[in-house]
C-alpha cells in the first residue's frame, strides 16, 4: 500500500468509529438519505417501500422502528384521503446530523484526493 493510500485508509477507519453501527445496513441507509432529500415532507412506508425497493413490508417495518427509537425519524399519522390514519415517517434533525456523517465518510471512500 503506498503512502498516501495507507493513510487514506488509515483516516477512513478512524472516521468510521464516529458512526452509530446502528446504522449500517444498506435499508438504513437509504431511507436516511430518501428522507432528508423529501425534508418536512417525509413519506409514508408504502412509499419508502416502493420507492427505495425495500421488498415486504416487515422488512421496511424492521428498518423504520429502529430509526425512530434511536431518534433519527419521527412518526406522525396522518389522514389521507378521509380513511385510515397512515404513518407518515419525516427526518429529525439528529437524524441529518447522522446522514451528513454518514454521506462524508461514504465521500472519504469513493472521492479522489484532490
Amino acid at each position: 500500500m503506498c503512502g498516501k493510500m495507507k493513510e487514506k485508509f488509515l483516516e477512513i477507519v478512524n472516521e468510521s468509529g464516529n458512526l452509530n453501527s446502528k446504522l449500517f445496513s444498506l435499508n438504513r441507509i437509504k431511507i436516511l438519505w430518501a428522507l432528508s432529500e423529501l425534508g418536512e415532507d417525509g413519506a409514508t412506508a408504502r412509499q419508502i417501500k416502493n420507492g427505495l425497493n425495500i421488498g415486504s413490508d416487515g422488512s421496511t417495518y424492521s428498518n423504520l422502528k429502529p430509526l425512530v427509537e434511536m431518534g433519527y425519524l419521527r412518526m406522525e399519522k396522518v389522514k389521507f384521503e378521509s380513511k385510515e390514519n397512515l404513518e407518515l415517517y419525516v427526518i429529525t434533525p439528529d437524524g441529518l446530523e447522522e446522514w451528513n456523517k454518514i454521506k462524508n465518510w461514504l465521500n472519504m471512500l469513493i472521492c479522489e484526493e484532490e
